[in-house]
């Protein structure tokens, strides 16, 4: 079951497993920023999910981000083997010294473990940066709990919150450029996505799911 987004991109989702496979023609600065680091998180067996406007980005809204937030479940120990398999796959910390374990720690005391994202970035490359955090809410876990597996271009793999849940917190953000997300991933998966669920997620947060032209 596939569609066509546009002459760069086709996304095909499979109900049986609910994995989405994603071929696209040009990978944008956001999407090889993410797969590296998931590369990371991957190789440590870290829980983590790929939220906010990277989404709508890597299923083909013709946007650009300054930064992919990322949510992972991580204590300082988990943290230090992170950034020292980041470091290896050319990342930096912009909020300490990734070459550094006291520097490394030091970050997770005086920002994650008190609820403050840290941003990675590649080497000489300020921007698109991953904003990394650890789950501070009901929701957040969620995110990672039922995390969805995307393949991209048969090759890659990430975890990214599920859809339902994404349009359902686009819509409760509120601003234009997050109810565009919303909007457009709506009509990206259309039927394929779990209706009951989105309305679920909209009634749970307090917003119209007409927005995106579900009636619930």
């Amino acid at each position: 079951m596939s569609i066509a987004i546009d002459d760069a991109a086709t996304i095909t989702v499979d109900v049986i497993n609910g994995m989405i496979s994603v071929r696209k023609r040009f990978l944008a600065p956001e999407d090889a920023i993410a797969i590296r680091f998931a590369e990371a998180l991957e190789a440590l067996g870290i829980r983590y999910a790929y939220v906010a406007g990277y989404i709508a980005i890597l299923f083909g809204r013709n946007r650009r981000s300054d930064d992919v937030d990322v949510l992972a479940d991580v204590d300082e120990v988990t943290f230090v083997e992170l950034c020292k398999e980041a470091r290896r796959r050319g990342f930096e910390l912009m909020q300490g010294d990734i070459e550094s374990e006291s520097s490394v720690k030091a970050v997770y005391q005086n920002y994650l473990r008190e609820g403050l994202g840290v941003r990675f970035v590649l080497s000489n490359t300020a921007i698109p940066s991953i904003e990394f955090k650890k789950p501070a809410t009901r929701i957040h876990r969620i995110a990672i709990d039922r995390s969805v597996v995307v393949v991209i271009n048969g090759r890659h793999q990430l975890r990214i919150s599920p859809i339902e849940l994404q349009i359902a917190y686009k819509l409760k953000l509120g601003s234009d450029k997050d109810i565009g997300d919303a909007v457009y991933l709506a009509t990206i998966f259309g039927r394929r996505m779990d209706i009951n669920e989105l309305c679920k997620w909209c009634k749970i947060l307090g917003v119209d799911c007409g927005i995106v032209g579900v009636i619930c």
